[in-house]
């Protein structure tokens, strides 16, 4: 009678592992588990009905920012499906400062081409588009304490559609 169970184990003892397999977990193990240093606040939300009404903004509230040499880049992360009807989108932002004081701006970001193909720096696989968009690079933040930063989209259309997640993220920058 032969025991299955010795079978068994014997068949995995003679299992060699692959090396370029246990690299591989080592490698997305850190991945996973390291952290961008450079990176201050970074938070999205998903846009109901995958409708984002003109008068709806996003709003961003930072933790406490006490270095006020710090450089910054702010960035603005917009996912969409493929049936996002657009070339672009608009973004008005608002930053209301600790002081109160609001600063408005205009942003145009591109995410297809003029033939309607993807543009390479969009990133997303099957139907979901992701882009980020470099709002504010190397810019300092006058006041410490916290910012709100409010993003509405700028569009023709009161409802933009198929819009799936807006995001902000607020990074450091290398002195110079």
């Amino acid at each position: 009678m032969i025991n299955v169970r010795s079978l068994m184990l014997s068949k995995s003892v003679k299992r060699k592992q692959n090396p370029f397999t246990l690299l591989a977990f080592c490698f997305l193990l850190f991945s996973l588990t390291s952290c961008d240093s450079s990176l201050v606040y970074n938070e999205s939300y998903p846009v109901k009905d995958l409708k984002w009404n003109q008068k709806t903004p996003f709003i961003f509230t930072t933790d406490s920012i006490t270095d006020i040499n710090q450089g910054y880049n702010a960035y603005i992360d917009l996912r969409v499906n493929e049936n996002y009807a657009y070339r672009n989108i608009y973004f008005f932002v608002e930053i209301e400062m600790p002081n109160k004081q609001i600063i408005r701006d205009t942003v145009n970001g591109f995410l297809q081409d003029e033939a309607g193909n993807w543009l390479e720096d969009v990133s997303g696989f099957g139907t979901i588009k992701q882009k980020e968009f470099l709002y504010r690079p190397k810019f300092r933040l006058p006041f410490a304490g916290k910012y709100k930063f409010s993003i509405f989209q700028a569009m023709r259309a009161e409802n933009l559609e198929d819009v799936e997640d807006v995001g902000f993220k607020l990074k450091t920058i290398e002195q110079e």
